[in-house]
């Protein structure tokens, strides 16, 4: 139950996260960057981010530091942040779900895939590298 609450919780964190740097990148780093440049900026500091918030949830929630919990904090994440992704794109940007998945053949979309995947995968990443360097979270 740790880790469903840990991932709920990085979700929302991330969410948070990208709901302040969305509208920065589109109104202010596209014009001056470029669509590419923009997303890859965004990415950056999204991945500090994501650090940081998964590093915080598995020490927040004491989650176990096997890759089953770390996996489950991940999973619960995507599985709120998919259909939040969906409703923002569809009822805040307008789009229809057509140009919103042709979007990810873009090199945009393509950063914004891996970056889904490293969403996904962050708390376990962080455990795995924590417990590599023999330090513990707890």
């Amino acid at each position: 139950m740790q880790a469903v609450k840990a991932g709920v919780v990085y979700f929302l964190l991330m969410f948070a996260v990208g709901w302040i740097l969305g509208p920065i990148r589109e109104l202010w780093a596209v014009s001056r960057f470029g669509r590419v440049e923009a997303t890859l900026l965004e990415a950056t500091i999204m991945l500090v981010a994501m650090v940081l918030a998964a590093r915080w949830v598995t020490r927040q929630f004491e989650v176990r530091q096997t890759l089953p919990a770390t996996i489950a904090i991940g999973l619960v994440a995507l599985g709120v942040l998919i259909p939040a992704e969906i409703a923002g794109v569809v009822f805040v940007r307008g789009l229809s779900f057509q140009d919103y998945f042709s979007g990810f053949l873009t090199a945009p979309g393509m950063i914004s895939l891996v970056m889904f995947l490293i969403f996904t995968a962050m708390p376990s990443l962080v455990t795995l590298l924590t417990r590599g360097r023999g330090g513990a979270i707890s």
